[in-house]
């Protein structure tokens, strides 16, 4: 998701970007990107990174009609981000504003806790968390287009191959399994701040 900052009761959400992964395969071609048409643009120092200026933001389609086809396109899936909890949370709170039920989703996994816990030899310079961008890099995963939705989603797939490799060495081949490692490492962290 892109938003209009990180404070979930007060920040919009602006645009959701997925890409598919199918079969360890990253399939571009399954992919969603929309923006949401706001009532009021957002002006702040927040365009700077997202790059969704007052125009584009006035001219996205309307939320409910955003957030049904986006609720279509996932059905039955496995949301996978970094930092997954952010956008969970701002989809559940635009979906709810909109009216409208929740994205039917198999579930979610965050990146952000499992990288670390599947890859615990790449300890990123003693960071915890490390950032998205320090992960592709240290993958050797090439620059994408980040600050953008579906630039976003195309990073975090590209970090969820290697994982998945990583996962499968564990014995990790179902999505459940990976969720549970994911929530597993999530409450580890919690219990060790």
């Amino acid at each position: 998701t892109e938003t209009s900052g990180l404070d979930l009761a007060r920040d919009r959400l602006l645009s959701i970007g997925a890409v598919s992964v199918r079969d360890n395969v990253l399939d571009v071609a399954d992919s969603f990107h929309a923006l949401l048409r706001q009532r009021e643009p957002t002006v702040g120092a927040d365009i700077l990174i997202h790059r969704i200026g007052t125009e584009l933001q006035a001219s996205g389609e309307p939320p409910e009609q955003v957030l049904r086809a986006f609720s279509d396109w996932c059905a039955g899936r496995w949301a996978v981000g970094y930092h997954a909890d952010f956008d969970r949370r701002m989809l559940l709170r635009a979906s709810r504003d909109a009216g409208l039920p929740a994205p039917s989703l198999a579930g979610w996994m965050d990146l952000a806790v499992l990288a670390p816990a599947l890859m615990p030899e790449r300890r990123l310079r003693g960071k915890r968390p490390a950032s998205l961008d320090e992960w592709l890099e240290a993958l050797g995963i090439d620059e994408v287009d980040r600050h953008d939705a579906l630039g976003d989603a195309y990073a975090t797939a590209q970090l969820l191959l290697p994982l998945l490799h990583a996962a499968r060495l564990r014995g990790l081949t179902r999505p459940a399994a990976l969720a549970a490692e994911s929530a597993a490492a999530a409450r580890l962290r919690e219990l060790s701040r």
